[in-house]
């Protein structure tokens, strides 16, 4: 269902809820959906056959998929995950390689990871943050935190289709894995 984005309308982020109010479409990425995604394949796929544990979830206010047209939406990652690398997002690139995407934390902390070529980048999140993800960068984010869920909000243009087939077929070269009470960064290049 999209609305009719030639007239104006809001939408609420429910902060006791940690959802997006009015939204038109939900999505609920399982650790069953996340196969080929995390390093260690053998405890994902157990933690799928145990409990199969919400990794994230979406909330999206959609519009005509069309140039000029700005989709959002706020995204909650789970704390949690697989084998000492955190819960993280699938991760993806546009479709459209011309657009770029801001997102703005709204609770909680998170890494940006972002990648072109073999250029890796990485933007800590937290609450305020506002990141300016360029034309043409993957991008993926993670949880850093076992304690809390991290929540953020995005916003892109509804022409730049996602391709979530060259995160697989081109993994992102950075990992981020829980140390002590905080992480560390693991590359693969």
């Amino acid at each position: 269902m999209y609305l009719n984005s030639k007239e104006p309308f809001f939408t609420m982020f429910d902060r006791e809820k940690l959802i997006l109010s009015n939204f038109s479409d939900f999505e609920e990425r399982k650790i069953s959906d996340l196969k080929g995604y995390f390093l260690n394949e053998a405890i994902r796929q157990k933690m799928e056959y145990d409990n199969n544990t919400i990794v994230y979830k979406v909330y999206k206010q959609n519009v005509p998929h069309e140039e000029g047209e700005l989709l959002h939406c706020i995204t909650i990652i789970e704390p949690g995950n697989v084998d000492g690398e955190f819960f993280m997002t699938k991760g993806h690139y546009h479709v459209n390689e011309n657009c770029a995407e801001i997102y703005y934390g709204q609770s909680g902390m998170g890494l940006l990871i972002m990648q072109n070529g073999n250029r890796v980048e990485k933007i800590e999140m937290n609450a305020g943050t506002i990141a300016y993800i360029p034309a043409g960068w993957g991008h993926r984010t993670v949880n850093i935190k076992e304690s809390e869920p991290f929540v953020f909000f995005s916003i892109w243009p509804a022409q730049s289709g996602y391709n979530y087939q060259k995160s697989i077929d081109e993994p992102f070269k950075c990992r981020v894995f829980r140390k002590n009470n905080g992480y560390e960064l693991k590359y693969f290049i």
